[in-house]
């Protein structure tokens, strides 16, 4: 008979937790790693709040996993009626800035536009045709010209670069202007070789005897 009992106790209590959840209105508190969750977040979620429990819940799962911006979160329920959202915002590396515009496209590791800004110091790569819009990606070819830029950055402080056709064009110190391939090449092997290259014609005798690496040959091209 307790046996009974207290399987008769376990099943109403779950019955009461599940049923809860289309009678508890529930107000929803959003935080990121950087305090208050983005505007446009909040945004998506607010409509949510006052809702039921049930249908907050699989609103936010909603919307989070569609999320341009958000890479992960958590859901916690805090009595008596609130779901504390944590999410992680992700992070621009890059921007892209076109001649026709003012403005930077602020752009994450995958190439996903998150926000368009009046200025950047992120390393930037100079495009001629318009900006993507935010939540769109970026052509395969851009992005690798960003790795790209991004790379010379950490090597060289160069925060900026342009696309020419299927080359990226970048100026270093020196002044020596640097041609990279955008098709068919390896980020890894193009700066493991320029670093080379550049150590050597900055040296000694060579300091000042080129200006230009083509970096679009097997064998880079070297000129006066």
């Amino acid at each position: 008979m307790r046996k009974f009992l207290a399987f008769l106790s376990i099943g109403i209590l779950f019955l009461v937790i599940i049923l809860s959840q289309f009678f508890i209105s529930a107000q929803v508190s959003c935080s990121s790693q950087y305090g208050a969750c983005p505007e446009n977040v909040l945004s998506e979620i607010s409509p949510l709040n006052g809702k039921k429990l049930f249908f907050v819940r699989n609103g936010l799962k909603k919307v989070f996993s569609s999320s341009y911006l958000i890479s992960a979160y958590s859901l916690q329920f805090r009595l008596p009626n609130t779901i504390q959202v944590d999410v992680l915002v992700k992070k621009p590396l890059f921007a892209l800035k076109s001649d026709s515009s003012e403005s930077y496209a602020l752009i994450d590791k995958d190439g996903t536009v998150l926000s368009v800004e009046g200025s950047s110091e992120l390393p930037t790569l100079g495009v001629s045709e318009d900006l993507p819009k935010v939540g769109q990606k970026v052509s395969d070819k851009d992005l690798f010209a960003l790795d790209l830029i991004d790379g010379l950055y950490k090597m060289y402080q160069i925060r900026s670069g342009m696309i020419q056709e299927d080359t990226l064009l970048v100026d270093l110190p020196g002044p020596v202007r640097v041609i990279f391939p955008l098709v068919g090449a390896d980020r890894n092997i193009l700066l493991g070789s320029l670093s080379l290259i550049y150590s050597n014609i900055q040296s000694g005798e060579n300091k000042t005897l080129y200006t230009e690496i083509d970096m679009r040959y097997k064998n880079p091209v070297l000129r006066q």
